[in-house]
């Protein structure tokens, strides 16, 4: 619904344009790779609804996410390709624009909710924010909606009495039933103190609610063929039955003592001297004290959770600004103009260098690699194609960035479904023993013999025998801090007799 929401051009063009400006830059700043999910649960999905091929992962054959958003993307994928232009290019560029778009808007209904130039300076500048934004990953766009209805909630004494905002909120919990965590406190607080009918706002909330569970329902069980209601397989697998554990767990104040730092960066510092005055007077700094409820609650459900995540916490980064920023309007901390120069220039370059970073270097090798194969298919006989990737499941994007229908294979990590007491996922079994691995697997069997292999640093010594036959077709750097199975460089091999 936020989408439709963009339909309200803003009044003031100016802002809204130099915004948009700021995020479509970002769109070719931000060159590298963060989690799986931007892919595999977004544009890979979006390009089998398009095109009729592709991988899906466990999660969808679990059906335990919903269409909305690669049906959105899908949706961009088939009108390039009824003009004919839907080219690798143009199909990871263009869902990134409308991501771009979107957050974009965002940030201008950031602006004309707090009506504060530095506030807006703070989400803008936040570096994590600027490497997530435009990526296509389900925690950008709900943090952008949630930012959308943040600037359209019905606090206390605002001007603002619609429930306009539930249209959103209803869109997130669809294309996330997580949101709900940041939105059940809140929601409860309109209801005690709207002024409205109180039955008529439960039939409002009631009516919304039931618009979406059936919308969902009827997408969904379109796009996987049979009835389905992703929000309650969600709510059973990662909940109840705990599989995010298994892509890891952290310890229960992970969020406290790693992620917000990470998150907030300098502005942990004003977080926390603002706390004791939003504590001691909380009629002053209401809306403060109200979003400090929201995020503690949050933090606490998802703290409870064993599998943790930095992106987890973005949707509460608008809530989290608002208050850090409140001491520089409020309590007046910063009142010498030499210490409000120090303190910009350190929330300047703290955000800045991490930002160039992590959006230029760090995890870039990954994409790369897969714009090196495929302009190396685009010269090669597809029927000669069987490409094989040795890395850590779902490392690299896959049909999204290559177009093109060959045989792929890659090592999985599908979730111990069965509770087996000795179960080891096929990455796992890989990673303990590469030969080990390639025999049992018979890679000549049928005679279906990779054309190209892809794999990080640490594993060409494992499989020199194997690869014997390979020829090394490109090296490209990574990271300069690779994770358990990754390397410093990702590296593309073809085998020799392909050579001409």
């Amino acid at each position: 619904m936020c989408i439709f929401h963009m339909m309200y051009f803003p009044a003031n063009l100016k802002t809204f344009l130099f915004l948009l400006l700021w995020r479509l830059i970002s769109v070719f700043v931000v060159q590298t790779a963060h989690v799986p999910d931007e892919y595999w649960q977004s544009l890979e999905v979006a390009h089998r609804l398009a095109f009729g091929y592709g991988f899906l992962t466990w999660e969808w054959t679990a059906k335990i996410r919903s269409y909305v958003y690669p049906f959105l993307i899908s949706f961009l994928y088939r009108i390039l390709a009824n003009f004919s232009i839907d080219s690798v290019i143009t199909l990871t560029l263009l869902p990134r624009l409308f991501q771009a778009t979107i957050s974009a808007y965002a940030d201008y209904r950031f602006y004309k909710w707090t009506k504060n130039k530095w506030m807006l300076y703070s989400l803008c500048i936040n570096w994590y924010w600027y490497y997530c934004a435009t990526r296509t990953l389900i925690n950008s766009l709900e943090t952008a909606c949630t930012i959308i209805a943040l600037s359209m909630f019905p606090w206390r004494n605002a001007y603002i009495k619609s429930v306009r905002y539930l249209w959103i909120v209803g869109f997130l919990c669809t294309i996330r039933p997580t949101a709900a965590i940041v939105w059940v406190p809140l929601c409860i607080y309109h209801l005690s103190t709207s002024l409205q009918n109180k039955i008529l706002l439960i039939c409002q909330y009631s009516a919304i609610g039931i618009i979406y569970l059936l919308g969902s329902a009827i997408l969904d069980s379109y796009c996987y063929k049979s009835l389905t209601i992703s929000w309650w397989e969600f709510f059973r697998l990662n909940v109840l039955q705990a599989i995010g554990d298994t892509y890891g767990r952290e310890h229960t104040l992970w969020y406290i003592f790693s992620a917000l730092p990470v998150l907030l960066g300098f502005h942990c510092v004003t977080f926390l001297g603002i706390l004791p005055q939003i504590i001691k007077r909380p009629k002053q700094f209401h809306r403060e004290a109200v979003m400090l409820v929201v995020i503690g609650w949050t933090l606490g459900v998802y703290s409870l959770l064993s599998h943790k995540e930095f992106r987890f916490l973005l949707p509460l980064l608008p809530m989290f600004i608002y208050i850090s920023t409140s001491c520089t309007i409020h309590v007046k901390i910063i009142s010498r103009e030499l210490l409000r120069k120090i303190f910009l220039f350190i929330l300047t370059i703290t955000n800045l260098i991490p930002g160039l970073y992590f959006s230029l270097i760090h995890q870039r090798g990954t994409l790369d690699i897969m714009n090196i194969l495929q302009n190396d298919l685009t010269n090669e006989n597809c029927t000669s194609v069987n490409i094989l990737f040795l890395t850590p499941c779902h490392a690299t994007p896959l049909y999204s960035h290559l177009h093109i229908n060959v045989p792929t294979r890659f090592l999985t990590c599908e979730p111990n479904f069965t509770n087996s007491n000795d179960y080891v996922d096929e990455a796992d079994q890989f990673f303990q023993n590469p030969m080990l691995w390639i025999r049992n697997n018979d890679l000549q069997k049928h005679g279906v013999i990779p054309s190209h292999l892809i794999m990080f640093d640490n594993i060409p010594s494992k499989i020199q025998d194997f690869l014997l036959n390979y020829k090394l077709l490109s090296k490209v750097f990574h990271t300069h801090f690779p994770q358990s199975n990754y390397g410093k460089y990702i590296m593309l091999y073809k085998r020799k007799r392909l050579f001409t």
